[in-house]
């Protein structure tokens, strides 16, 4: 299985619009990566960091799961560049994206 995560840093004064994110944008990516082999989707909302009581590093952590390196090559080559211009629609910090193998 292969994961793509979406961090969106929470940088002092950073926007981010959680019912835009929730909503337009995950069915946006429903609508462009079900089809090209999308298994399941996870986010995660930030709300602490370490030490206890510190803010959260990320407003946000999306989690994108595909049963290969290869369908997730294929759908980002079709889809980047929506995404891309949707983000400005809910934050205005950019993105780190990091491919993983889950490996349990």
């Amino acid at each position: 299985m292969i994961r793509l995560s979406v961090m969106y840093p929470a940088a002092p004064g950073s926007r981010f619009n959680w019912d835009y994110y929730l909503g337009p944008h995950l069915a946006l990516s429903q609508k462009l990566l079900a089809p090209r082999g999308l298994v399941r989707t996870e986010i995660d909302r930030g709300i602490g960091g370490l030490p206890p009581g510190a803010p959260p590093p990320y407003h946000a952590v999306g989690h994108l799961f595909f049963r290969s390196l290869a369908d997730l090559q294929s759908a980002l080559a079709a889809t980047a560049a929506d995404f891309i211009a949707d983000e400005r629609n809910y934050t205005d910090v950019p993105s780190i994206v990091q491919i993983s193998e889950v490996v349990e």
